[in-house]
């Protein structure tokens, strides 16, 4: 028996938990994954100090499950162990999007600063799609990882999403009458195209009975403004009365609001992340017995599309989505799904812990290391600083000192 540290973000998903998110999902799907094993847990939105660090130690691998936190937290506790590295979605694809929305310089140095660690150091790595496992390849590539490895030897594994949604129980068809009632679920993120969406359902309800329930909201380092422009301007609308906002609920409030809903609407904005990532979403909406109606970007839309399980639509497309809303057809027999997503998709990483093995890491690994350690460690230092009473009250007297600004006169 191994006894593993998984590193997710997050607790595990439960009844009274915010709805489910991709982060706890993940974890859920390792976690279960690993019960044959000991398993601790580590939550990486909590500090990693040093009885974190100690019960690590006592470990004999290392698995994170989810991108960023789960990375860095999962690196910042590994010492010699062999080391699982997931990156569902490409990092530097994630970059990209953010960087959109604020100093692109910043997003990249940050990204390097947690990735290229992973990537130099990492023993085995997960990925949510092929193209995805591509791209990883590429970059394993481009430090040298390859070239030192022997032929034959595997890296990467395909983990995709679960057909598993923390609670909720797979939901019968929902077929539509003269109403039809669409959801969006989860996050406004940065690749999330909410712009098309709400000029699509506005079409859709000047041409027939649509109603919209909207559950999720922003999330910090996203499209923060996103939410709030699509809620202001669908109350503003003339169909306000139409759509109803939830905000972030658990997973009964959730369920009830899904049974009432038919379709479900995801629209991809442009570059590289819904190539690269995935929309477990929509995987969702199907096991809650949704029709779909979603760009064709990720590997899963696209697959699932080319099933008859998802409607597709061009990207940036109001007039295609407002058409397709108003023709939901007749879900397909579910079985494949079950099956292609089923509890097997984690086999992987189940037989890498039977047997996990370290690897050559990169000549840059060990440096890269410590020098984010550093930094790391200089930051909380520094944060620690700005939180003492002293700093507190030098801030508060350099702004008495300030000079005012005198107001320009109306």
């Amino acid at each position: 028996m191994t006894r593993i540290a998984l590193v997710g973000e997050g607790p595990l998903p439960g009844p009274e938990s915010t709805e489910t998110r991709f982060a706890s999902l993940r974890l859920a799907w390792f976690h279960a994954a690993l019960q044959s094993h000991t398993v601790e847990l580590f939550d990486s939105t909590q500090p990693i100090d040093r009885a974190a660090r100690a019960r690590a130690a006592r470990c004999d691998v290392v698995v994170s499950a989810g991108v960023y936190g789960p990375t860095r937290a999962a690196l910042a506790l590994t010492d010699d162990q062999p080391l699982w590295v997931d990156l569902p979605g490409d990092p530097f694809a994630d970059a990209q999007a953010v960087g959109a929305l604020t100093d692109p310089e910043v997003v990249a140095r940050e990204a390097a600063a947690v990735f290229l660690p992973a990537l130099a150091r990492g023993d085995a790595f997960s990925t949510i799609s092929r193209r995805s496992r591509w791209s990883l390849l590429g970059q394993l590539g481009a430090l040298g990882r390859l070239a030192r490895t022997p032929l034959g030897e595997e890296w990467a594994w395909v983990v995709p999403s679960r057909w598993a949604f923390g609670g909720l129980p797979e939901g019968p068809p929902r077929r539509p009458g003269p109403q039809v009632r669409v959801l969006l679920a989860g996050s406004f993120n940065t690749w999330f195209d909410a712009d098309t969406a709400l000029a699509g359902l506005l079409r859709a309800m000047d041409a027939g009975e649509v109603v919209v329930e909207v559950t999720g909201g922003p999330v910090p380092g996203h499209h923060v403004d996103d939410h709030h422009r699509f809620r202001e301007a669908a109350l503003a609308s003339r169909h306000a009365g139409r759509f109803h906002f939830h905000s972030w609920v658990d997973e009964p409030t959730l369920a009830r609001i899904v049974a009432r809903c038919h379709v479900l609407l995801c629209l991809d904005r442009p570059g590289f992340e819904p190539e690269l990532g995935s929309r477990t979403r929509v995987l969702f909406a199907l096991h809650q017995g949704l029709g779909v109606v979603a760009t064709p970007t990720s590997e899963l839309v696209e697959e699932l599309a080319a099933g008859g399980y998802v409607q597709p639509v061009p990207r940036g497309d109001p007039a295609a989505v407002a058409a397709a809303l108003l023709t939901p057809g007749t879900l397909p027999d579910r079985g494949p799904l079950r099956e292609r997503y089923g509890a097997g998709v984690t086999d992987p990483l189940v037989r890498w812990v039977a047997a996990p093995e370290r690897r050559r890491p990169a000549p840059e690994a060990g440096p890269l290391l410590e020098l984010v350690r550093h930094r790391d460690a200089l930051a909380r230092e520094l944060a620690r600083l700005h939180e003492s009473p002293a700093f507190r009250l030098l801030d508060r007297l350099g702004r008495a000192a300030r000079p005012r600004r005198e107001e320009p006169p109306e």
